[in-house]
């Protein structure tokens, strides 16, 4: 089974993340095993830069993020990731 590291998928948190985007992928990580690929590719769906994602672009983001999490896990968790991100957006806002 491969690792993701073949693919250029990263699990670990990169270090030239803001602090906001730190707390993003915190919150993924909880409930993925590539936070990074999914904050990545979902960032820039939208045309956000997910190394400075802000809470705004959070708010444009969160659904595509969830739904890409329920996508390799569960609807359970694609909602709680929802929940959370938005707690997070909200709290920052």
């Amino acid at each position: 089974m491969s690792d993701g590291k073949a693919f250029g998928l990263k699990s670990s948190r990169p270090d030239n993340l803001s602090p906001f985007a730190r707390e993003v992928f915190d919150a993924l990580a909880k409930y993925t095993a590539f936070p990074w690929p999914v904050m990545m590719a979902q960032c820039r769906r939208a045309n956000v830069d997910p190394v400075s994602v802000s809470p705004r672009d959070l708010d444009a983001v969160c659904d595509f993020m969830a739904e890409a999490v329920g996508r390799f896990t569960s609807p359970e968790k694609a909602a709680a990731v929802r929940d959370d991100l938005r707690a997070l957006s909200a709290r920052e806002s």
